[in-house]
């Protein structure tokens, strides 16, 4: 069903494949990602069989790729490069490893906001980062905003990764963006002072302690609480089955997001074609399975979400912050540090 969808995106694209590789070199498009996610291969294979592109894909960390793409400079066989976070992204750019994306349908497609104010990189899914917590021992009232994770009822009771999880240095660079950094580190100290346990583990871990009893309260991505939610296990569905989501500040500037996205190499051999496969990306058949396959959400309006998603209804996002995450990065990681956040 799914290749059944892209085919027809495929199809529809035929009529550009003759002019994809104007001006390119020979050989296949090659993808640096970071993503790790298998059935991108199969939106990969539908954009060859539009174009008739071959596509290479090198799946590293970031860290890893980063090195390796600073290291080969203009010898690196990178066209696209696909990169969870917009602070690894922002890194890129101002590392000097992106150039300008020129295509305007791919930057047309995508909301101001979830893109490079400079072109050099654009969003092609997000997430939300949210507050999980127990209904049964408090109620979505109780945490209606970020800064009521400091209040002294949830003593004993919030869960969190450590420091250097790349999800909690984007939610402190946003409120950095926000609130200043003060304020910030304020919070932190409020938040820190509210652990249940010394911050470890991912997202599911956090959850995985809840349904434990080891807490009653966590930030989490909203795409690691709908693969419990909408997993064929029961036993991984009653992890979440006593656990509400909440969207924080709604009232006012909105819940942190941040993106996969992706942006050209500077020194891609195959510029057009990587543009072409951007384009690709942001096509709506294509970004519902890109963005389905790790329970994102997708960036093209009018593109539905995973059911599972869309079920927790329509929310404002913090549009102020996601272009600000990697130069605040730095500020962020010293904010935690004075708060004592391990």
């Amino acid at each position: 069903m799914k290749f059944t969808h892209l085919l027809a995106v495929a199809l529809a694209l035929l009529p550009l494949a003759p002019s994809a590789r104007a001006g390119d070199r020979q050989g296949p498009l090659t993808v640096y990602s970071t993503r790790h996610q298998a059935e991108d291969a199969t939106v990969f294979e539908a954009f060859t069989k539009a174009t008739g592109i071959p596509v290479d894909v090198v799946d590293e960390d970031f860290d890893p790729l980063f090195e390796r793409l600073t290291k080969e400079g203009a010898n690196t066989s990178a066209d696209l490069i696909l990169s969870v976070g917009a602070a690894t992204l922002a890194r890129c750019a101002d590392a000097g490893l992106l150039q300008p994306i020129t295509s305007a349908a791919a930057l047309q497609a995508v909301p101001a906001a979830l893109r490079d104010k400079d072109a050099r990189w654009v969003g092609l899914a997000y997430w939300a980062r949210v507050i999980a917590y127990q209904k049964d021992r408090f109620a979505a009232s109780d945490l209606a905003n970020y800064e009521d994770l400091t209040n002294e009822k949830f003593r004993g009771q919030i869960l969190v990764r450590s420091a250097t999880s790349p999800y909690n240095e984007a939610l402190v660079a946003s409120m950095i963006a926000s609130l200043g950094g003060s304020a910030t580190e304020a919070w932190a100290k409020g938040l820190v002072a509210n652990l249940a346990r010394p911050p470890q583990g991912g997202d599911t871990n956090q959850l995985q302690a809840m349904a434990d009893g080891e807490g009653s309260v966590s930030i989490v991505n909203t795409r690691y609480w709908a693969r419990f939610a909408a997993s064929d296990k029961v036993t991984e569905q009653e992890v979440v089955s006593n656990v509400g989501i909440v969207f924080p500040n709604q009232a006012n500037r909105g819940t942190v997001i941040d993106i996969v996205g992706a942006g050209i190499s500077r020194w891609a051999a195959h510029p057009r074609s990587a543009a072409k496969l951007l384009e690709f990306l942001l096509q709506p058949d294509t970004q519902k399975l890109f963005a389905a396959a790790n329970f994102e959400y997708p960036v093209v309006a009018g593109v539905d979400a995973a059911p599972v998603l869309a079920g927790l209804g329509r929310f404002k996002i913090d549009a102020s912050a996601v272009g600000e995450l990697g130069k605040l990065t730095p500020a962020a990681e010293a904010a935690m540090a004075a708060a004592g956040w391990e």
